[in-house]
């Protein structure tokens, strides 16, 4: 990779500096960081690193059209925790 290297490449990069032995076919497991490498293998990553705001700017994306046929905005849905929060009256 010249340009830009994919996530997954990143992390499996981090865990060969940690000793592990990484072969074609295997699944690396990883997480968005807030750190200046911006990815961390799982088995690596403390959860007060995980960049929460990109995990839900990607929901919102996956989520935006189903939610506008359904007449419900993404930002209404951010911090409820209850199912009756979501019932219609």
């Amino acid at each position: 990779y010249t340009k830009t290297t994919p996530q997954h490449i990143k992390a499996a990069r981090l865990l060969t500096r940690y000793g592990r032995r990484i072969e074609m076919g295997d699944i690396i497991s990883f997480v968005k960081t807030r750190d200046k490498l911006g990815v961390k293998p799982v088995e690596l990553a403390r959860i007060d690193e995980i960049d929460v705001e990109k995990y839900i700017e990607h929901m919102k994306t996956a989520l935006e059209q189903v939610l506008e046929a359904l007449d419900i905005n993404f930002e209404s849905l951010v911090g409820n925790r209850l199912l009756e929060s979501f019932l219609i009256a």
